[in-house]
């Protein structure tokens, strides 16, 4: 029993456990880096990393080349003519239905134009007016319907005068 009196003993028996130990630890390891290795061409960490990156970057260029698209997209969509009210009206009390009307086709800005028709039996008359802003110019006053078509084209209402 002399043998478990020395400390060399238990230097040996505690190096076994650390061997031991690390064995386990560097199989963990090991397993992990089979799966992140798992179906990549590349042989180490160090090029996968750098695929990761060049990858990363062709993202972000296609996230920036979108963004710009979109603001492009709504910077187009304000300009379009995109907002529409119309009004039929009878302008002679004395003559059939409402033959005659005002549309106005409006952008986001409020800028466009109302275009009014006006029916008196065999004849119809056309006018279009330059809107600003949701208003006329001041060389081209705008009648009580063709307002009324303005502010449908603007708030959405289906309200007929």
């Amino acid at each position: 029993m002399e043998y478990l009196t020395n400390p060399l003993i238990y230097i040996i028996i505690l190096l076994i456990f650390w061997n031991i130990w690390q064995q386990i630890k560097l199989f963990s390891i090991q397993k992990k880096q089979t799966i992140l290795f798992q179906g990549e061409s590349a042989k180490n960490l160090e090029e996968i990393i750098l695929i990761q990156k060049n990858q990363i970057e062709n993202l972000e260029e296609e996230v920036r080349k979108l963004i710009n698209s979109n603001q492009e997209l709504i910077e187009l969509s304000n300009t379009n003519l995109s907002k529409v009210g119309m009004v039929r009206f009878n302008p002679f009390k004395n003559l059939g239905g409402n033959q005659s009307f005002s549309i106005a086709f409006l952008n986001n800005h409020l800028n466009g134009l109302v275009i009014s028709s006006i029916y008196s039996g065999e004849i119809s008359r056309f006018y279009a007016k330059t809107i600003l802003q949701g208003k006329s110019i001041p060389q081209q006053p705008l009648t009580k319907e063709e307002e009324k078509a303005i502010e449908i084209a603007i708030h959405g209402e289906n309200t007929r005068t």
